[in-house]
C-alpha cells in the first residue's frame, strides 16, 4: 500500500446518550458541575457527543471509502462539525451496532446527503435492531409510509448476523457483546482495530476474537459507579491487562470525566502496567492505519 494512502479513524463523538454538557448541569444556580461548564467553551474536549466513529478507508483501488459506525442523535451536530473540517463529502456506508437512539437516531438526518449528493447509503444492520427501526423510523424502513412535506432519507438496509461481512471491501467482524443482560450489542474488529462502545460483558467467543488487537476502542461511561449496561473505567482498564493492546481510547463517556486530568491518571498506567490507554474526544483523529 501507498504510505500515503492509509486509513484513518475520526471520532465523531466520544459522548452517552445524554452527552456533556447536561443542560441539567447548566440550568443549576450556582452552576457547580465543572465539566459541564467546560464543556460549552469552543474546543473544549470535555464537549462530548454520542460516541460514533468515521473510518476513512483506504481502498486498493486509491478511493478513501467513508464508513460511519453509528448514527447517534447528536449526528447532525458531529457533522457538521467535523465533516467539512476534514473534507468528507459522501458517505459510503453505515455500520449500526445497535438500535438504541444514541445509536441509530440519526438515521433521519442522512436525508442531506440523499437528497443532495448521493441517491442513496446502505445501512448494515442486525435483523433484531430492524424490528426496533421498523417501529421509530418506519417511514425510513418503508418509505411509502411517510406522510410528505420534505424528502426522507433513501436508505438501503442489509441485514447482518454474527458472521463477517464486507462494507466497501473491507471485512467488518461482528463482536457480540452484552449491553445489559437480557440485550445486546455488536462491536466490530476491522483489521487490528477493536471497537467496542456499547458494553457490560464480553462473552469468552468474542474475546477471542479480539485478542491481538492493535488499538482497542472502549465503553467506560464512568468511573467508580456501576452501571448495569456500560464498563465503568476501572473495568474497561481491567479488561485493557487481559487483552493488553498496543493502544486504547475510552468513549461512551458521561460529564464525570475532566479530559486533561483523567488523561494525566491513565497515563501513569503505561509506567506502572505498560498499558497505554487515554480517553478519546470528539473529532480526534487517528492516523496511517494499514488495514
Amino acid at each position: 500500500m501507498n504510505m500515503n494512502h492509509k486509513s484513518s479513524l475520526i471520532f465523531l463523538g466520544t459522548g452517552t446518550s445524554e452527552g456533556v454538557p447536561r443542560v441539567s448541569c447548566l440550568t443549576r444556580d450556582p452552576v457547580t458541575c465543572e465539566n459541564c461548564a467546560s464543556a460549552v467553551v469552543p474546543g473544549s474536549r470535555n464537549r462530548r457527543r454520542n460516541t460514533s466513529l468515521l473510518l476513512r478507508y483506504a481502498h486498493p483501488d486509491g478511493r478513501t471509502r467513508n464508513i460511519v459506525i453509528d448514527t447517534g442523535k447528536f449526528f447532525w451536530h458531529s457533522a457538521i462539525e467535523w465533516f467539512p473540517k476534514f473534507k468528507v463529502p459522501t458517505i459510503d456506508a453505515v455500520v449500526l451496532t445497535h438500535a438504541h437512539v444514541d445509536a441509530s437516531g440519526g438515521l433521519d438526518d442522512l436525508r442531506d446527503w440523499t437528497n443532495n449528493v448521493q441517491r442513496s447509503i446502505p445501512i448494515f444492520v442486525r435483523r433484531l435492531d430492524m424490528d426496533a427501526l421498523s417501529k421509530i423510523f418506519f417511514y425510513l424502513v418503508d418509505t411509502s409510509k411517510a406522510t410528505g412535506g420534505g424528502g426522507v432519507s433513501r436508505l438501503a438496509f442489509t441485514y447482518i448476523g454474527d458472521e463477517p461481512f464486507e462494507v466497501e471491501g473491507l471485512k467488518f467482524t461482528p463482536l457480540p457483546v452484552w449491553h445489559g443482560r437480557p440485550n445486546t450489542a455488536f462491536g466490530y474488529r476491522f483489521g487490528d482495530v477493536a471497537y467496542l462502545s456499547d458494553v457490560s460483558e464480553i462473552p469468552e467467543t468474542t474475546a477471542k476474537l479480539i485478542e491481538g488487537t492493535k488499538l482497542l476502542i472502549l465503553d467506560a461511561l464512568r468511573p467508580n459507579r456501576p452501571h448495569r449496561s456500560h464498563f465503568t473505567l476501572e473495568q474497561a482498564i481491567d479488561q485493557i491487562r487481559i487483552f493488553r493492546p498496543e493502544r486504547t481510547l475510552l468513549v461512551d463517556m458521561t460529564h464525570d470525566y475532566n479530559h486533561e486530568r483523567t488523561n494525566v491518571e491513565l497515563s501513569k498506567l503505561k509506567a506502572s502496567d505498560g498499558i497505554d490507554v487515554q480517553l478519546a474526544y470528539d473529532g480526534q483523529l487517528v492516523e496511517a492505519l494499514d488495514l
